[in-house]
């Protein structure tokens, strides 16, 4: 998995051309919770809509990624109880993907760092939590190539929201 996320990574340096089509990430989203509702059956997971579909053109495949790796992050960085939010919105202009978790948060100075190849919070903690360092990473590299931001908003003590902003103008 390692070797593949790198060569992901690779791809996205050399600004490759992503496929461009209609892609619904209400249904994106409703997918990631789904399957992160069932490999955790007991965490508290929501998925919130004010729209059936919100669609941009994009990449299905990585955008598909990037919302299964932001939501997996929550997942695995926070306790088994904590409850974890997707909320997919749009304005004539944009369309976000907002992941928030009412975890331990983390302060400014390491948020500022999570989108950073191989960068993690704690370089002593186990693989089971830590990961590769990769995750976030993707997720910028993918979204910058749609033409979109990622941002970080945490505080320790009050959980972490991982924002996806993607242009609507496409579609």
């Amino acid at each position: 998995r390692l070797v593949e996320d790198m060569l992901l990574l690779a791809k996205f340096d050399e600004q490759r051309p992503l496929e461009r089509q209609p892609v619904d990430l209400v249904m994106l989203a409703r997918d990631a919770v789904s399957d992160a509702k069932a490999s955790t059956p007991h965490r508290p997971i929501e998925l919130v809509t004010g729209d059936s579909s919100v669609v941009v053109m994009g990449d299905n495949d990585r955008l598909r990624q990037v919302i299964a790796n932001v939501v997996s992050n929550a997942l695995v960085h926070t306790e088994a109880d904590v409850a974890v939010t997707v909320t997919v919105g749009m304005t004539e202009t944009e369309a976000t993907v907002a992941v928030s978790d009412s975890g331990e948060g983390m302060s400014a100075d390491i948020a500022g760092h999570v989108t950073e190849r191989f960068f993690r919070s704690d370089p002593a903690r186990s693989r089971h939590r830590g990961g590769s360092g990769l995750g976030l990473a993707i997720v910028d590299a993918a979204v910058t190539a749609h033409g979109g931001t990622v941002s970080i908003a945490s505080a320790e003590g009050t959980g972490t929201t991982v924002t996806i902003t993607l242009p609507r103008s496409d579609a």
